[in-house]
């Protein structure tokens, strides 16, 4: 295996401000090396790896930092957070490895879901868990897609009260996604 060839995405979960909900927090991701960020402008995330955009959210989701990860969304109205995240390096992992991967460290997780997804014409993968963070219950979803040069990764939590019920923002953001370029 090549050195630093596996980013091994890990969830390690942080509450935000004084919330009663396991959903409220930002995930925190584990990156390769020294990792620059990238700028968010008119929906569309750019780095000097690549380029993407994705669908405008609503305006009750507001943008929150993400250490290691590209960008996050935090709806304080419902309490919901969603994610993405990309990889631009020489990988050869599975669809099911980097799904797995984004679920380590999520303590009393069961897998609910796991279908295939398209993404830009391409296979996806959509798991969705029920996990538990300090004896809370939340679900989340994940979706996890191979371009030709980058790895994206999605996620949205939420109460199992409202995980049904906001869902479908989740795959408008996602059906807005479009990798721009990519080196």
């Amino acid at each position: 295996m090549r050195k630093k060839a596996f980013l091994f995405v890990a969830l390690s979960l942080v509450f935000f401000v004084s919330s009663c909900s396991a959903t409220k927090f930002l995930l925190k991701y584990a990156s390769e090396g020294d990792r620059n960020p990238g700028k968010i402008e008119d929906w569309v995330y750019t780095t000097e790896r690549n380029s993407y955009r994705v669908a405008p959210l609503s305006q009750s989701w507001k943008e929150v930092p993400v250490e290691g990860g590209d960008m996050a969304f935090y709806n304080s109205v419902n309490d919901l957070i969603m994610t993405v995240s990309s990889v631009c390096a020489n990988r050869d992992y599975s669809l099911e490895t980097l799904s797995n991967s984004l679920a380590t460290g999520l303590s009393k997780k069961r897998m609910k879901l796991r279908k295939d997804i398209e993404i830009e014409g391409i296979r996806g993968l959509y798991t969705e868990y029920e996990a538990s963070l300090d004896n809370k219950i939340f679900f989340l979803a994940t979706v996890v897609y191979k371009s030709s040069k980058c790895d994206y990764d999605f996620s949205y939590s939420a109460s199992p009260a409202d995980f049904e019920v906001n869902l479908g923002d989740f795959f408008d953001f996602l059906s807005g996604f479009q990798e721009l370029w990519a080196k």
